[in-house]
């Protein structure tokens, strides 16, 4: 009899045994989860974390990550605001928070369709944020949209109660637009663009130059011609200064021979005639060599008048 009380208690024993290790689970300190009892079919309200738990017979934890995930979106393409394929990489951080692990377990059931959904609405809101932008924006405003795509991660992630926009129980923590790559024709279309640029900045350069250097000869010219005006403005008031002396030379010469021939008149009493006769001496007399032809008949002698 003995022997049977001992089996018994050492059946007891282990049945206690085992199912207090059965009512005993563990959640890391990475992790925190929601107790879930199998046979009932029941969800406990609290969420723990960090620790040893006791709870009934064949219950387990439904658990989820208490870090941040990052999900990488390599080599995905969207539309830009042009209609444009634009291939680009993404890397996001996201978080569950305790308040969000009993809604998530309630919608989604576990851990993996939730981070599937959360990924999915990550990338919806990654290509929502692509259709906002042209595709030359990608180049110039690279920041800019990595900001678009970030609160239009955490609009789809957390939701907001102001618009109506239901989210799906995470925390977006971060965003970064790790690559962008543009159409090949695109970038066929810049080198275009940017080699009609240089040639119209190298034919403005030398419009420039040849304007200059015509105005360089214009003003030479100019210069030029000023100079000959100047000569000839000198070399005319030159000659004008001489005709002048000299026509005043011949006025005065003239006006001499006149006082002269006044004095003449009037001192030896003569006529007009009496002056020319007196002239006509004076110069027969002045004459080294005179030679006179004359018609006939001519009177040249002039002494009735003296």
């Amino acid at each position: 009899m003995s022997a049977v009380w001992l089996t018994i208690a050492f059946v007891v024993v282990s049945v206690s045994f085992g199912l207090i290790i059965a009512s005993l689970k563990k959640v890391p300190s990475t992790e925190m989860g929601v107790q879930y009892n199998v046979h009932k079919k029941q969800l406990d309200e609290a969420t723990k974390s960090g620790g040893l738990f006791l709870g009934p017979p064949g219950f387990h934890f439904i658990k989820f990550p208490s870090t941040f995930i990052t999900v990488d979106v390599n080599n995905r393409r969207c539309v830009s605001n042009d209609g444009l394929l634009v291939e680009f990489s993404v890397t996001f951080q996201y978080q569950m928070t305790t308040a969000n692990v009993l809604p998530a377990i309630v919608k989604y059931r576990d851990f993996h369709k939730w981070a599937s959904i959360v990924e999915e609405a990550g990338l919806s809101a990654i290509h929502h944020s692509c259709s906002d932008f042209a595709v030359s924006e990608f180049q110039n405003k690279r920041g800019a949209i990595q900001s678009r795509m970030e609160a239009n991660l955490k609009l789809k992630l957390e939701g907001d109660d102001n618009t109506g926009e239901e989210g799906v129980n995470a925390v977006a923590a971060s965003l970064q637009l790790t690559y962008v790559h543009l159409p090949a024709a695109y970038n066929e279309a810049v080198a275009a663009k940017q080699a009609a640029e240089e040639d119209i900045a190298l034919a403005v350069a030398q419009r420039k130059l040849e304007t200059t250097k015509a105005n360089t000869n214009l003003l030479l010219a100019e210069l030029s011609a000023i100079k000959v005006k100047d000569t000839a403005n000198n070399e005319a008031e030159v000659l004008m200064t001489e005709a002048n002396l000299k026509a005043q030379e011949t006025i005065y010469l003239f006006q001499k021979e006149a006082d002269a021939l006044v004095d003449v008149k009037n001192q030896l009493n003569l006529t007009a005639e009496g002056v020319l006769a007196h002239s006509l001496i004076k110069l027969l007399a002045e004459a080294d060599n005179l030679k006179v032809t004359t018609g006939e008949p001519v009177k040249l002698s002039r002494k009735d008048f003296l």
